[in-house]
């Protein structure tokens, strides 16, 4: 099923395919996801997510409008314009317009590999596209530190802590109540792709890693070294 999501750095948007999730416990994808606040009908929401993979694998996918894109299954398109910000195209599913939103966005790369990144709605958005309802907010920030634990991808230790918050007003004539109980369920979904992008991304690399030891192995063999 194909869900609306606003994509690279932010995932919160409507879903209205999809009814909200109880908050509760890690899901699936292994986050808690809790509303944080509420304010004039529109909601924050907070994730917490642990992750068995390494941080700069995470890093490479949601610091990347590329990436994320390729990961996301509801993102249209996400274009990095000559200025630096980000226009995003996110899909609502007939018969709903697509919704569109500029971003601006700030990245701090981590010693770990990790990465910290907040965008908020750019003040000048790009000229709508033909068919598209422009986003009233989009306003959020990405945390992703190293942690101790038994973390993959070609060799490198530990998993991943991320945190996560999405605001978001899809904007339109949509009522808001409606967009709004069913962001929760837009955002577990997304990460739980963004999670299996990583981990796709880490796999890639691990037997490369491997066969390259092998190799190293097989040649102190050979030489006695």
């Amino acid at each position: 099923m194909r869900r609306t999501l606003a994509t690279f750095a932010s995932l919160g948007a409507l879903t209205l395919a999809a009814p909200g999730l109880a908050a509760g416990g890690p899901d699936e994808a292994g986050c808690t996801i809790e509303l944080a606040r509420e304010v004039a009908g529109i909601a924050t929401y907070a994730a917490e997510c642990h992750w068995p993979v390494a941080p700069r694998f995470v890093a490479a996918i949601v610091g990347d409008p590329q990436q994320i894109a390729a990961a996301s299954t509801s993102l249209v398109s996400s274009t990095r314009l000559a200025d630096g910000r980000i226009l995003n195209v996110h899909l609502a599913g007939w018969p709903i317009d697509d919704r569109q939103s500029t971003l601006a966005i700030e990245k701090t790369a981590l010693a770990d590999g990790g990465l910290l990144l907040s965008y908020t709605h750019a003040p000048v958005q790009a000229p709508l596209g033909g068919g598209r309802v422009q986003a009233r907010r989009d306003d959020g920030r990405w945390e992703i530190r190293g942690e101790a634990g038994g973390g993959t991808g070609g060799g490198t230790r530990g998993g991943t802590r991320v945190l996560y918050e999405t605001t978001y007003d899809a904007g339109g004539s949509l009522p808001v109540s409606l967009v709004q109980r069913t962001v929760r369920a837009s955002v577990a979904e997304s990460l739980a792709e963004i999670r299996a992008a990583a981990e796709l991304l880490a796999g890639a690399e691990a037997p490369h890693t491997g066969a390259n030891a092998g190799a190293r192995t097989r040649t102190q063999a050979d030489t006695g070294e």
